[in-house]
């Protein structure tokens, strides 16, 4: 069932869409070039925090060297209702998806109460007391395409405090001059997908030269990176097509995806591989989240609640609650071992 809404009040919005003061040129699959970009400072993002004025690589853009494919993001809702629809003007008027491709479905998805699908152009769930009232939206490639805004978005999400969960990264060469099956491989071989010093997994889908076309896989499909190198135009059923598509999935599982990655996709292509770096000169990577980090000291923490806390507890009880006491009887001079990495400041401690 469709949503009889009419056309959003933008002067009622919650979530404002950002307001560019000139007009915006699109490019497909791209995101907006806007005429005074010219005019912004350079500002090369290597994986910094956020600026208020992003460097937009315009060479890049439009040479449409890469493209965003996919994009999945995560927004905390202050003010639930399942009565509506959430984030309704974000997703007719910025991510410029049809308002007659929205479609309610029965049941959620992905741990959601709600869901409204978007045709092909992607998703968004809501509700649900464990998902502590977040949004969830997926914009497929084909939505990506629907977006010429892309600035705006940037600005939206980054404003909002929005987290983006995944997103996919894809260079085209449709003449298939500099990259192929074979020659990926062969830069597999010659260590160019090699970023921490093991080789990531590969995988061969052949078609056995039917015409399908061939995938060669770098790493493993649910880690922070996963890359596909696949023959598009024999997917898209054209046997004799030269076109081959590199895409690099990234998920925010052990990393901060930052929003200056959909306004410069190219940069953090060409810094997830040594294989892509001659498609940009400037090269970023995604700050990277010490999870093993936090879960040593939680469980350090875990072990010393339980194998200490009755004797502080009784300790503190015999000293008239004077923690300071009970610390300096209980503490020595070393640290764990295994939590020696938050004190790099202090080169002089021994675990």
């Amino acid at each position: 069932m469709t949503f009889p809404f009419s056309s959003p009040n933008l002067g009622h919005m919650k979530y404002p869409i950002p307001q560019n003061t000139t007009t915006e040129e699109s490019l497909i699959g791209l995101g907006a070039l806007r005429p005074d970009e010219q005019a912004l400072p350079r500002l090369v993002i290597r994986g910094e925090s956020t600026t208020d004025t992003p460097y937009i690589d315009l060479e890049s853009q439009t040479n449409q060297i890469a493209f965003v494919d996919y994009l999945s993001f995560s927004f905390k809702d202050h003010n639930p209702n399942k009565d509506r629809f959430p984030l309704r003007d974000i997703i007719l008027e910025l991510f410029n998806i049809p308002l007659e491709s929205c479609q309610h479905l029965k049941g959620g998805r992905l741990g959601y109460e709600h869901c409204i699908s978007f045709g092909g152009f992607g998703s968004l769930s809501y509700g649900g007391e464990s998902q502590r009232n977040t949004i969830y939206v997926q914009i497929s490639g084909q939505g990506c395409k629907q977006i010429s805004d892309w600035l705006g978005v940037y600005t939206w999400g980054v404003s909002n405090d929005v987290k983006i969960t995944r997103l996919d990264v894809a260079h085209d060469d449709t003449n298939g001059t500099e990259l192929s099956i074979a020659r990926a491989i062969q830069w597999y071989e010659e260590g160019l997908f090699c970023t921490d010093g093991r080789p990531p997994k590969r995988h061969l889908h052949s078609d056995f030269d039917d015409g399908d076309g061939k995938t060669f896989e770098i790493g493993k499909r649910g880690n922070s990176k996963f890359t596909r190198i696949y023959e598009k135009g024999k997917q898209l059923g054209y046997p004799a097509s030269p076109w081959v598509r590199a895409e690099v999935e990234f998920l925010a599982k052990d990393q901060h995806i930052a929003w200056e990655a959909i306004l410069n996709p190219v940069h953090f292509l060409t810094g997830a591989y040594p294989a892509f770096a001659h498609l940009s000169e400037t090269q970023s990577r995604f700050d990277r989240i010490n999870r093993e980090a936090n879960l040593s000291l939680e469980k350090a923490i875990e072990w010393g609640r339980t194998s200490c806390g009755n004797l502080i507890n009784a300790l503190c009880l015999l000293h008239n609650e004077d923690y300071q006491k009970v610390i300096t009887l209980l503490r020595r001079n070393e640290i764990p071992k295994s939590l020696t990495h938050y004190f790099k400041c202090l080169p002089s401690v021994e675990g």
